[in-house]
């Protein structure tokens, strides 16, 4: 729950029920600490995409490593590098049909950035190690 009067929370507040009805990527943007993780489920709880999940993902956890960021966020293919044992989905994946909420982005690396706008635009994910996006 959001509490406060305040014109700020009020527009906060009519802003999530809105973008809780649209079908649509949004864009959560504050100061660290703020609160954005729980705008977005408070967005998620609101949703239509309620009964699948949220996924948070803090970035900042692959900083200079784009072979984590790849593997983790997009998925891989069994044998796409040593010790893909197994196909991987990835939280795009794991989050189809729910939200998926990228923290810190800008802490990607730049290759990694480039791929998730490539989604972005698309929709389609091309896990580590595929020829065509599934």
């Amino acid at each position: 729950r959001l509490h406060g009067r305040s014109a700020a929370m009020t527009r906060l507040k009519e802003r999530i029920t809105k973008c809780a009805d649209a079908d649509r990527n949004v864009l959560i943007t504050g100061e660290s600490g703020v609160g954005k993780e729980h705008v977005a489920h408070l967005l998620w709880e609101r949703s239509r995409r309620s009964m699948s999940p949220l996924i948070p993902v803090n970035c900042a956890l692959y900083a200079g490593s784009a072979n984590l960021a790849n593997s983790d966020l997009f998925g891989h293919k069994r044998g796409a590098f040593t010790g893909a044992n197994a196909d991987r989905p990835g939280k795009f994946v794991e989050a189809d049909g729910g939200i998926l909420f990228l923290d810190e982005l800008g802490e990607l690396p730049l290759d990694v950035q480039a791929k998730l706008l490539r989604v972005l635009e698309d929709g389609w994910v091309t896990p580590e190690g595929a020829d065509r996006p599934t």
